[in-house]
């Protein structure tokens, strides 16, 4: 509904932020912002349209926050609040590692998580934190050709590998890394 929100910082909170646009002051609650009062600013939205009570829009400064956002928010017992309190306190880099490596107790030390709440975001998020694992073969090849661990990565993650010889393989990752 509302992609993003691009406009001057106008105001800024604890968990929360003033956009100008357009002449209008747009609050946005957000886990943190980056931006000093004055700056422009441009914040990744989702907008939450409970059945009772008040539309809530809520910012972040990348879709990957955002998405992760949505991510934590699926996981029983963790609503709007917590998801933002979490990332308020863990970048999504430091989260997928507490996720991937199970330290839950790292995560119980946001503030409105417990140990149990902790554990159940850590099993239930595993699965679509963990990044496929590129063979080696694959990435020597494409290392080899100048691009860098993050983007084979990315590339590598939508396509199937099961069945694919290492030209196959190869092939698809460099259509991918070239936009095509």
């Amino acid at each position: 509904m509302v992609e993003y929100v691009k406009g001057e910082l106008r105001e800024k909170g604890e968990n929360y932020a003033v956009i100008e646009v357009g002449g209008f002051g747009i609050k946005v609650l957000v886990p943190k912002i980056g931006a000093e009062e004055g700056q422009e600013v441009k914040l990744f939205t989702f907008l939450i349209l409970p059945p009772e009570g008040t539309p809530t829009l809520y910012g972040f400064e990348s879709k990957e926050e955002r998405e992760f956002f949505k991510k934590l928010q699926k996981v029983q017992k963790v609503g709007s609040k917590v998801a933002l309190s979490i990332l308020a306190h863990l970048s999504v880099s430091e989260l997928k590692e507490v996720i991937l490596s199970g330290d839950y107790e790292r995560l119980s030390q946001v503030p409105g998580l417990g140990k149990k709440l902790s554990r159940r975001i850590v099993v239930e998020l595993k699965g679509e934190v963990e990044e496929k694992k590129v063979p080696e073969e694959l990435y020597r090849a494409l290392k080899s050709l100048g691009f860098k661990r993050e983007e084979i990565t990315q590339a590598v993650k939508g396509i199937n590998l099961e069945g694919l010889s290492l030209e196959e393989a190869l092939k698809e990752a460099l259509k991918r890394l070239s936009g095509s």
